[in-house]
């Protein structure tokens, strides 16, 4: 019988973990705790694994040197004190790397003085990569370790990007296609671009992206050269920063908050496990004795 009890016990905790991986889950786009393909739960794995660490506020920033900093998918214009802190983080030999689709960073890149901007519009290109039509190619080129023994990244419908020196360019035949018909139409014009540079700005080192989606779930595994790419990426500085303030990957599900707040609070775990299993216990105790009356 008591065997019986335990079994119940076991499984209802399994539900209880079921419950919580369920409500901690988001569908949102870039998000860390989407697991589906629009997600980027696995590429946050890896940076769980290689050590780095996230902030939230600019300020955190002051204090590092000699490390790089990966904004994804920024959300919003940048204010005045993250701008800041940008740019103080760059005057410490410091790497910063965006990666945005939406132009976002533009405010960003004019307060640097940078000779880099990102034009609107989706690149396309005639050659297609045979693993998945919406893919577009950059192969590398130049002399950088971010691109060392990288041949060409996959990118998920990136945003061409002037300026700086190329360190991913799209073939020939490529075009901006400003309304997204997968034809070359109207003024849209035939040409190499850039979809990822960098440029040495303020003592440190600014590299941009024109695609957060290289990141996504869906594209994790689709080749060498997008896997060496992120290698190479997170082996630029002995730290990794990722920054969640001024981001997508930090949306998440209704739930999700409470649930990573408890998370980062063991003694409340603690507490929680056990309101549930003296609960339990009461509870199969009452049972118990109710089944020794009858008999």
């Amino acid at each position: 019988m008591r065997a019986r009890y335990l079994v119940s016990v076991a499984i209802l905790l399994l539900c209880l973990y079921a419950a919580v991986f369920h409500l901690s889950t988001t569908y949102d786009d870039y998000s860390r705790y989407n697991v589906q393909w629009n997600g980027t739960s696995t590429f946050f794995s890896h940076l769980e694994a290689h050590g780095a660490q996230t902030i939230t506020d600019p300020d955190e920033l002051i204090t590092y040197e000699n490390v790089l900093l990966l904004v994804i998918a920024p959300e919003g214009p940048p204010d005045q004190e993250r701008v800041r802190a940008y740019k103080n983080f760059l005057a410490h030999n410091n790497t910063l790397v965006l990666c945005d689709d939406t132009g976002e960073i533009a405010p960003l890149l004019e307060a640097f003085q940078s000779t880099v901007s990102v034009l609107p519009g989706t690149v396309s290109s005639v050659e297609r990569d045979y693993v998945t039509t919406a893919a577009v190619r950059g192969y590398a080129t130049g002399n950088h370790t971010l691109i060392d023994e990288v041949s060409f990244v996959l990118f998920n419908q990136p945003m061409a990007i002037e300026g700086g020196t190329p360190l991913l360019q799209t073939p020939l035949l490529s075009w901006i296609d400003e309304n997204r018909n997968g034809r070359i139409d109207g003024e849209e014009s035939v040409g190499r671009y850039s979809l990822c540079v960098f440029e040495e700005i303020g003592g440190g080192e600014l590299v941009v992206v024109g695609d957060p989606g290289i990141y996504l779930n869906s594209m994790a595994g689709l080749g060498e050269g997008n896997e060496k790419f992120l290698k190479n990426l997170l082996s630029l500085r002995p730290v990794v920063l990722v920054d969640e303030g001024w981001s997508r990957i930090s949306t998440g599900g209704p739930y999700t908050g409470a649930i990573l707040w408890v998370k980062d609070h063991p003694i409340v775990q603690i507490g929680i496990v056990g309101l549930f299993i003296v609960g339990s216990v009461y509870v199969f105790r009452k049972r118990i004795r109710k089944e020794m009356k009858w008999n």
